[in-house]
């Protein structure tokens, strides 16, 4: 986002190489969006398929859509920058940990979504520390050893999908 600087595109921009698929989301913002003001429109938690007998360990996954935009940099008639490239992206988050999370409701708008690089000595390294930023209640909080940009997607305004051009006979 513009307001945000130079600078945060560039820290930004770090993270988006080693989130899988990142590009379904810079080949439509042309940086890593912040996710400022974006609207977290479904959240799914599943406790993963653990079976050592079967050698199966998948570990708890998050499934997160979220309504996000970029503010342009002109005004519209009434004075307020135009909002454009509206996107309606689903984020998995794999091996998932350490999950936090308060105020889910009809409206789930964030500040930002934190997504940074981490060490530590005790347990899989390095990890992902993510923070969904609260700007009104909903806010979450978790560690990850996986991000992927699982979809992007042309949306309305209002977070719906585009609707698809219906096919003529």
């Amino acid at each position: 986002m513009y307001f945000l600087g130079l600078q945060w595109r560039i820290e930004m921009a770090d993270i988006a190489l080693y989130i899988q698929k990142s590009h379904k989301l810079t080949d439509i913002f042309g940086y890593w969006p912040s996710f400022h003001d974006a609207e977290v429109i479904d959240l799914h938690l599943w406790r993963g398929n653990v079976d050592p007998e079967k050698n199966q360990y998948v570990f708890p996954v998050l499934i997160v859509t979220l309504h996000v935009w970029e503010l342009a940099e002109q005004a519209n008639e009434s004075g307020h920058l135009v909002k454009r490239h509206h996107t309606l992206t689903t984020l998995r988050f794999q091996d998932v940990d350490a999950f936090s999370m308060a105020g889910f409701d009809h409206q789930n708008e964030i500040f930002e979504l934190l997504i940074e690089r981490r060490e530590r000595s005790d347990g899989p390294s390095p990890f992902f520390f993510v923070e969904l930023k609260p700007a009104s209640d909903m806010s979450a909080s978790f560690r990850c050893l996986r991000v992927e940009v699982a979809e992007a997607e042309q949306c309305s305004t209002e977070g719906r999908p585009a609707p698809t051009p219906s096919a003529k006979a």
